[in-house]
């Protein structure tokens, strides 16, 4: 019985540490990222906060094989372009255009 409560116990941290830890660990890699590549930081924090928070953990896991050189905000863009889903393209580009506008915050 302890056996059990304690993977119980361990399963449940796995998954706060998994459904929390990857959004905001993501979040602060987007955001480097983004300024790395020139973006002003008030809009580099605002798409990174949008993106961590409308795609999943597993989308956002996707998004490490960005990791590279990136001169401008369309180099970005085309980078995540290559990861092949709709979705993570769709955040980004809308992200992009709403903080870069002002629209967003």
């Amino acid at each position: 019985m302890t056996t059990l409560i304690r993977l119980a116990v361990l399963a449940a941290v796995l998954f706060a540490a998994w459904t929390f830890g990857v959004p905001a660990y993501a979040q602060w890699r987007i955001d480097g990222a983004l300024r790395e590549a020139g973006v002003r930081e008030k809009v580099a924090t605002c798409i990174a906060g949008r993106m961590a928070g409308d795609l999943s953990p597993l989308q956002l896991w996707s998004l490490r094989s960005l990791e590279g050189e990136k001169a401008t905000m369309r180099d970005w863009l085309d980078a995540v372009g290559r990861i092949e889903d709709p979705q993570v393209l769709r955040v980004a580009g809308q992200s992009a255009a709403l903080c870069s506008s002002g629209l967003a915050r």
